[in-house]
């Protein structure tokens, strides 16, 4: 049975004995079973996150203690620049409420969550930002499948959006995280990734994209979102559950479109994929 979390408050100002340097400063989200916060040391002007997580809300973690460090090692092997790292995992007892708490360390990554970017951006998503979205997805399921892991839980709250101002080319990233250990989450990473991808497409100003647009945009929501993110069983389509030919179909959309408008027109090309 989950306990209550603690007020949001309850940390702040406080600083622990793993990491002893930094201080909570501000509380930066709830989910499900746990509260995450910034924590900041003043002497290397550094931030990091932390996850506090009553023990009461890790079912299994009194009857084998080690599970809940594979959220961390799942993070910690791969190589994406998509994922978020993690520094620790302790086991902590709080001596003001007398509560134990299970403490995740990872990189501080200053954005907003993808979920938070929907709902202040309808009616404003470019097609680009999609693809670029979906882009990354896809290198990291790549690389997930090429190690026989999966995520476990991608939604669009364990997407966070960022962009450096030092970037040249000022492209947004997308950084993943709450990785979940095997037999604890929903296996199938693609759905969550059609889920994200619906909530993108009904953010976009279809009647004020030109052909080529259109043309990305039909092919996303009818054949990514209606065909092979979905598709359960991956021998119906060569796509379904194959990271390098769904990023391949995403590469040579452009190709696609060409093509489509030199034999039949731009428009019969967007119609050609409507459905």
């Amino acid at each position: 049975m989950q306990r209550q979390l603690p007020p949001e408050e309850h940390f702040l100002g406080r600083t622990f004995p793993f990491f002893r340097n930094h201080e909570i400063v501000e509380h930066i989200g709830t989910g499900a079973i746990g509260r995450v916060y910034r924590a900041h040391a003043a002497h290397i002007d550094g931030d990091l996150a932390f996850k506090f997580v009553p023990i009461e809300n890790l079912p299994a973690y009194q009857h084998e203690p080690d599970v809940y460090l594979e959220e961390a090692r799942k993070a910690n092997v791969l190589e994406n620049p998509c994922v978020v790292p993690y520094l620790d995992v302790q086991s902590w007892e709080d001596p003001v409420l007398g509560r134990e708490f299970v403490v995740f360390v990872r990189q501080y990554v200053r954005g907003t969550s993808l979920e938070q970017f929907i709902r202040a951006n309808r009616g404003n998503v470019e097609l680009g930002f999609i693809e670029q979205f979906l882009s990354a997805m896809f290198g990291l399921l790549f690389e997930l499948e090429q190690r026989g892991m999966v995520h476990g839980d991608i939604h669009a709250d364990n997407v966070l959006v960022t962009r450096s101002r030092y970037d040249l080319r000022g492209d947004m990233q997308f950084r993943v995280m709450d990785f979940k250990p095997a037999g604890h989450g929903d296996p199938i990473d693609y759905l969550g990734i059609a889920r994200s991808l619906k909530g993108l497409l009904e953010c976009v100003r279809y009647e004020e994209l030109q052909l080529r647009d259109r043309y990305v945009f039909e092919v996303l929501r009818n054949d990514f979102l209606g065909r092979y993110l979905v598709e359960s069983d991956p021998t119906a389509d060569d796509r379904g559950f194959s990271p390098r030919e769904l990023r391949r179909k995403l590469d040579s959309v452009d190709e696609m479109f060409a093509a489509a408008s030199a034999s039949r027109g731009p428009e019969a090309a967007v119609r050609s994929v409507r459905r």
